[in-house]
């Protein structure tokens, strides 16, 4: 019984780190299209102001910085380089500022991860046909395995997760494009059938226990 729980929660881990992760970058890429950006370095960009608000400490202007999702600079890091460039703007406060940094060149969606792909969809993917409610739930999920007193889960907790992470990915894939979803239900099919042993549990722990200390070391409030 003890391993059937550790499997569960281990492949339910995969569903939200690998699989959700793949399809979110496609809810991404598909939004700045549509919003005519040729790549993601030019979507970032226009956006880098947003961004850098949910970031800093500091305001840079007279705009009152989200706190609803915080940014890492970990995670401003994998998007964005400094510059030599002075501030370009009417920045209030001294330091760092949006202008001293530029979209990393090349930067494509595969360096977001599951927590950086809800964030950016979250923040500045807004007036699209994205169901927020779906990235919330993903996110939600996300935390709780995380975060988990044990690596385990019983059979209705996993029911419920499962359940509700694939009926939000499997909506946003179906709002990219009829491949999108096809390659999730793909990848979800792999999973459901999927026998994992001992090893591929111990070392999916340790990817865990990472995550989980990074995040008490760079979350603020």
């Amino acid at each position: 019984m003890a391993h059937l729980d550790e499997a569960r929660y281990g492949r339910t881990c995969l569903l939200v780190l690998n699989v959700c992760p793949f399809t979110l970058r496609q809810v991404i890429d598909d939004y700045f299209t549509k919003q005519g950006s040729p790549d993601i370095q030019d979507f970032l960009e226009k956006n880098k102001h947003n961004l850098y608000h949910i970031m800093a400490k500091k305001c840079c202007c007279r705009l009152i910085p989200s706190r609803v999702t915080p940014m890492y600079r970990s995670q401003w890091d994998l998007l964005y380089k400094r510059n030599l460039s002075p501030c370009k703007g009417k920045c209030s406060v001294g330091g760092d500022c949006p202008c001293k940094f530029d979209a990393i060149p090349g930067i494509t969606s595969n360096v977001m991860d599951i927590t950086l792909c809800c964030l950016v969809i979250k923040n500045i993917c807004q007036g699209a046909a994205i169901n927020m409610t779906h990235i919330d739930k993903i996110r939600d999920i996300r935390n709780k395995l995380i975060h988990a007193s044990s690596a385990t889960l019983d059979e209705p907790t996993f029911n419920g997760y499962w359940s509700d992470v694939k009926t939000a990915i499997l909506d946003l894939a179906n709002m990219v494009s009829p491949t999108v979803h096809t390659d999730t239900v793909k990848m979800i099919q792999d999973l459901e059938t999927r026998v994992m042993n001992r090893y591929e549990l111990e070392e999916l722990k340790k990817v865990i226990v990472t995550l989980h200390k990074v995040e008490e070391v760079y979350m603020y409030y």
